[in-house]
């Protein structure tokens, strides 16, 4: 059963058994998607409520410059769930009424809950408004394809891009690979005082010298005021002008979070160890669209990868009546960067090494975490 969010599936059709609603396909809830059999088991029906795909964080620069196809950096969430023995609602939740346990949908229907769980990963960060033409933001992902047609189409001849982390830098890197042809010129300005603030300087260094011998301009600790449609005006009152301007300042959580009523946490909801809501017990969220309480957890894959099995056991649990289980994120996680220079940049805490080495590690990494959901 596939249901859809036109009316296939209804209230009453769910009185047999009891729900499990997925809010959102992030990588979390496709772990959970991987013990639809142990919900059956307990008469509980996994139900995925998504409009789309799941994007891959870790190709997303690579789907920019052009160097994966939509179908190489994400999975179909409508055929993954029929796999597994879910449901599948391709729509989007707009509201959660929890005195009632239903979650209400865009298209106006709603749907019964016993627990229900946010997935829904990040969008950009943006003082700006971004309105995917001239100004655009690095997430959702899925943005990224309709950025690379318009840049192949229109030529711009100078793009600027905001940010001095992991995502900038690797947008950039791919923004020279796709448009390496052209004669157009890319800047990078960042606010803080030197690229890569949270990695080894030595690897910032490596990374920073790949992309100005390439041909961007890196131009560091100068603060964005304002954009306009001439460019980037920065703090000091110059602007350096631009045809297209890319954000990629961090990630928050997407606007449903903070409508839910329930305790947020810069942007994501708060959860305790067990990842369920400090103030709902049938409420959980894990990802980047979840806080969890005590710590402050970069919004990066691999920690919605982590929860996963912790999601998975402490659904079932309280389908069960049980006690549920913590928790603990690891101190470090391995991030590797894609340049699109033939080589990968990885750091893992102190630890740091670049080379191609790296990049066969990314690969090799990125296309078995794909091939898992894909078989």
């Amino acid at each position: 059963m596939s249901p859809t969010a036109s009316g296939l599936y209804s209230a009453e059709a769910a009185v047999s058994y009891r729900a499990v609603v997925l809010v959102g396909g992030g990588h979390a809830h496709l772990g959970v998607l991987e013990r639809a059999p142990a919900f059956r088991q307990r008469g509980a029906r996994l139900i995925l409520i998504d409009p789309g795909r799941f994007w891959y964080s870790g190709r997303a620069a690579g789907l920019l410059g052009g160097r994966f196809s939509p179908d190489e950096a994400s999975i179909g969430l409508a055929a993954l769930a029929q796999r597994r023995g879910a449901a599948h609602v391709a729509a989007k939740v707009t509201d959660l009424d929890r005195a009632k346990r239903r979650v209400h949908l865009s298209d106006g229907s709603a749907l019964p809950y016993d627990f229900v769980s946010f997935a829904i990963g990040s969008r950009t960060h943006s003082p700006w408004p971004l309105d995917d033409v001239a100004i655009a933001g690095v997430k959702p992902v899925g943005t990224l394809v309709r950025l690379r047609e318009r840049l192949l189409a229109e030529r711009p001849g100078r793009i600027v891009v905001i940010g001095d982390g992991a995502s900038a830098a690797e947008i950039t890197g791919n923004l020279l690979h796709l448009l390496q042809a052209t004669s157009c010129a890319v800047t990078l300005i960042g606010a803080a005082p030197r690229l890569l603030p949270g990695v080894p300087a030595g690897l910032a260094t490596m990374v920073e010298r790949s992309l100005a011998g390439r041909g961007a301009d890196i131009r560091l600790g100068l603060p964005v005021k304002t954009i306009k449609a001439s460019g980037a005006v920065l703090a000091d009152g110059s602007c350096i002008a631009a045809d297209r301007v890319i954000v990629a300042t961090g990630l928050e959580a997407e606007p449903l979070v903070s409508g839910l009523g329930l305790p947020t946490q810069d942007s994501g909801l708060l959860v305790d160890a067990t990842l369920r809501s400090v103030a709902d017990e049938r409420v959980f969220s894990a990802g980047d669209c979840a806080a969890l309480a005590g710590h402050r957890l970069p919004k990066l894959g691999v920690y919605g990868v982590r929860e996963a099995p912790v999601l998975s056991d402490n659904l079932l649990a309280a389908l069960d009546g049980g006690p549920l289980r913590a928790y603990r994120p690891q101190r470090h996680a391995l991030a590797i960067l894609d340049l699109a220079d033939g080589r990968g940049y990885a750091a893992r805490g102190r630890l740091w090494w670049h080379g191609r080495s790296a990049l066969r590690l990314k690969s090799w990494l990125d296309g078995r975490f794909l091939a898992r959901y894909r078989a």
